[in-house]
């Protein structure tokens, strides 16, 4: 494949928020259930025979226990804009002082671009407004924030590819 057909291939860079939907206490014993039944599973698969009712009773309660857990979580898809949508919500929302890249509220304007799914703009403004916290709105706007401005790969070791000279 060409380098001009991987380019237009490639898909804008992307991830998934998980919105927690339920109660702390509900998320806390969802967790403790899981690792207990991913221990058992490990011991299970250790010392019961391949195909095995007990094995495969160890792994219905994994599946469970890990079902649950996601049943405590929305997922929320966030695709980065394209750079010239990106560049002009910026210039919508121009710095107010030297040292800062951007003026105010374009964090929320970033993720209201960005956030795919169900819900119209007006929908997640008002679930913004009254239905998270805080903590929450930082955590989805740093998201927004973190796939725009994504950087190459810091994980590519020295010299994985040759130079010409």
């Amino acid at each position: 494949m060409s380098l001009r057909d991987r380019l237009k291939q490639r898909s804008r860079p992307s991830t998934v928020w998980p919105l927690r939907i339920a109660d702390l206490p509900v998320v806390e014993a969802a967790r403790g259930e899981l690792a207990r039944a991913e221990d058992e599973q490990r011991i299970t698969a250790i010392s019961a025979e391949p195909g095995s009712a007990e094995l495969a009773a160890a792994d219905a309660r994994l599946a469970a226990a890990r079902q649950a857990l996601a049943e405590c979580f929305e997922p929320v898809e966030l695709v980065a804009l394209d750079a010239p949508g990106y560049e002009a919500l910026l210039k919508e929302h121009p710095a107010v002082a030297d040292d800062q890249a951007w003026g105010p509220g374009f964090p929320r304007a970033l993720f209201l671009a960005c956030v795919q799914g169900e819900l119209e703009r007006d929908e997640w403004v008002l679930c913004l407004d009254t239905q998270l916290s805080h903590g929450e709105r930082v955590e989805a706007y740093n998201l927004a924030l973190a796939i725009n401005l994504r950087v190459p790969d810091p994980g590519l070791p020295k010299g994985w590819t040759s130079t010409p000279s």
